[in-house]
């Protein structure tokens, strides 16, 4: 586990042990510590998705390996929410295929998927947003869309066994996207409301996710009466990068 795993679970503790004081603001968390808990959490649609070593592993290098939250673990209402994770490309071509916004079924690009979870797949229009990391040869970087509104192309790539951490800010009307702290690009769409699960996806690529944590726009940190936060959420946060 690294110092940063270390961080998001005692980030979660905190948040668990304050809840009593106020609503929590987060939505969804898995630092694959327990497999067994985490195997509860995705249903893969693609691939080969291994839970080992404390981390959310897909081994094989295929087209379109896609893993995406279980419905049980996610409230279809959640409309504005930050999604972070850590990636750690392991081999093949490409980088991470970070899901966002997803609604019905996706669309399988050739390949033969497995079920979807049952609500999300009942869900229409279908909606998929992925932010490809170090697509196309490894040559650059896009937002992909399926219903939405893609976009956000940079120059960014994906080196080899380098952890990044990624993160995506979705909102009824736009969605902002950072990585390593960098932020690249905001994108106006308001397709669907802000609405959809998250997941996570290769492409002809070996990668090993890790620490993703969804939260709500006030941070996640249970938030007192009062309105204020029981602990500095930007202090923890500023920790734990």
């Amino acid at each position: 586990m690294t110092n940063r795993s270390f961080m998001f679970g005692a980030l979660c503790t905190v948040a668990l042990l304050i809840a009593v004081r106020g609503d929590t603001q987060i939505y969804f968390q898995d630092d694959f510590e327990d497999p067994a808990a985490s195997a509860e959490k995705w249903v893969d649609l693609y691939g080969t998705w291994e839970l080992a070593d404390g981390e959310y592993h897909q081994s094989e290098g295929v087209p379109n390996a896609m893993s995406v939250v279980a419905d049980a673990s996610w409230d279809d209402a959640i409309d504005e929410y930050t999604f972070e994770v850590r990636g750690k490309k392991t081999g093949g071509g490409e980088g991470f295929l970070i899901m966002f916004r997803l609604r019905g079924t996706m669309d399988p690009r050739g390949v033969a998927v497995r079920d979807h979870p049952p609500v999300m797949a009942a869900q229409a229009p279908s909606l998929q947003y992925w932010w490809n990391l170090g697509g196309w040869g490894n040559t650059r970087s896009q937002v992909e869309s399926w219903g939405g509104v893609g976009g956000a192309n940079s120059a960014h790539t994906i080196d080899d066994n380098a952890w990044y951490d990624i993160v995506i800010v979705s909102t009824p009307t736009d969605y902002t996207l950072f990585i390593n702290d960098e932020e690249v690009a905001m994108i106006a769409d308001p397709a669907q409301g802000g609405l959809g699960r998250v997941g996570l996806a290769t492409w002809a690529t070996q990668v090993a996710y890790d620490d993703v944590l969804v939260y709500g726009p006030d941070g996640p940190l249970a938030v007192n009466p009062a309105g204020k936060t029981a602990t500095t959420w930007a202090k923890v946060k500023a920790r734990r990068r």
